[in-house]
């Protein structure tokens, strides 16, 4: 086991390396993480579960929950072929987390997406957004030599253990900027945590997808009005869209306007 990760180790660092002069829009590696949430502050039992992936390449990485990707995936096929549709490929019923998180897109900056109703979303933020204070303790995950460190965001305290062993300046959700990928993240105050369960080199690398065009450019205030309103009456949002199967340019003219006014 200590030979295969060190042999990890090795082809990480050289890949590193030679992706200083080679940049593509490839992912090579994939990082797995349980996320675990506790969805009301005031309940300690409002627990939820859930599985995220986080796909990195030479400057790009992509963040987001398993269903979700699986459940993309096969829409994807089914607008291709509507023939490859089996009752077995509908993806998970599972409520799940419905945003992706580009970093490096654009260049230097952070792309969050969503799609509410009809209209996928976009906002950009900067990607060096953490200030972090890197501190001497250290202890073991997965068999990883971690470090800790500590930043602030979003109104709260956040406590990350990060990897020199695996030198990429990343992390799951919008977390970044530390010297080694972050393999465990919480906040003080125990709401959210993401710990890795996986850390794995791409057989075959999977190209990144991402046209600006698909999406409507806002601010991340604008995208969290629109949000609020549709988790406040999904049921008045739908109907004003009609079915997903009828729909049609009047439709969504509809839904867009009665977001304007509210």
């Amino acid at each position: 086991m200590y030979k295969n990760r060190l042999s990890l180790i090795l082809l990480i660092i050289f890949q590193t390396a030679f992706s200083q002069n080679s940049v593509t829009n490839a992912f090579k590696y994939k990082a797995t993480y349980e996320l675990t949430s506790q969805i009301d502050s005031t309940n300690p039992g409002s627990i939820e579960r859930e599985t995220m992936v986080l796909y990195i390449g030479d400057r790009i990485s992509r963040f987001s929950s398993r269903d979700r990707l699986e459940g993309d995936e096969v829409l994807k096929k089914q607008q291709k072929d509507p023939n490859a549709f089996t009752g077995n490929n509908q993806g998970s019923s599972k409520r799940s987390l419905g945003y992706y998180i580009y970093k490096g897109i654009p260049e230097g900056k952070l792309s969050f997406t969503q799609k509410i109703v009809l209209d996928n979303y976009q906002y950009v933020e900067d990607l060096k957004q953490f200030e972090w204070e890197i501190l001497p303790e250290t202890k073991e995950i997965t068999g990883y030599k971690v470090q800790k460190a500590t930043t602030r965001f979003a109104g709260r305290d956040y406590i990350a253990w990060f990897t020199p062993e695996i030198p990429i300046s990343d992390g799951p959700y919008k977390f970044n900027g530390l010297p080694g990928l972050i393999l465990e993240i919480q906040d003080t105050r125990g709401h959210y945590s993401f710990i890795l369960e996986n850390f794995e080199i791409l057989k075959e690398r999977a190209l990144l997808e991402f046209d600006p065009r698909d999406y409507i450019q806002t601010s991340r205030k604008n995208f969290l009005r629109v949000l609020e309103k549709f988790n406040r009456d999904p049921e008045t949002a739908l109907e004003q869209v009609g079915s997903p199967l009828l729909l049609g340019p009047d439709k969504k003219k509809k839904w867009r306007e009665s977001i304007r006014r509210n």
